[in-house]
């Protein structure tokens, strides 16, 4: 060999095999980063569904536990104004237990309430106190209605 072909051969592009290797390898690389950010983005994705079940449990919490409460609460804060706002405690005094019930849906439907069931009404209304009424032979006794006078 000359010098000539030495110099010639030196000057030639590096190996290809090496190159497609080495092309190979970042590419590898590529798709192991790309691989990481997937698993990243499902972890991230399973999160947040984990997070939305969560909410939604607590929605349902609101919903099945805690609404009936509050209800509970505005149903009985509802029958106390009506004992305070249109009841005058009175010992002799005698209400027919129909005529209070209505007083009581009266009561409700001019202060925006919504009146519970009778059932619900004279179980609530039996436990009030200062006095406490006593229902008797059809008859809620210990009150009288404001705008009845005897």
């Amino acid at each position: 060999m000359t010098k000539s072909k030495w110099n010639i051969r030196k000057m030639e592009p590096a190996d290809p095999i090496t190159n497609q290797e080495r092309k190979l390898k970042g590419l590898e690389q590529e798709l192991n980063d790309l691989r990481q950010g997937l698993t990243l983005v499902a972890d991230y994705y399973h999160d947040l569904e984990e997070v939305s079940r969560k909410q939604d449990a607590v929605g349902t919490i609101d919903e099945e536990l805690l609404k009936p409460l509050v209800d509970d609460d505005l149903e009985f804060e509802g029958i106390w104004k009506f004992h305070e706002d249109v009841l005058v405690a009175e010992p002799g005094a005698r209400v027919p237990c129909t005529q209070m019930y209505e007083a009581f849906v009266r009561f409700c439907e001019e202060t925006g309430r919504q009146a519970v069931e009778r059932e619900a009404f004279e179980f609530v209304f039996s436990r009030m106190e200062n006095p406490e009424p006593a229902c008797d032979r059809g008859e809620w006794t210990g009150y009288r209605l404001r705008s009845i006078q005897g």
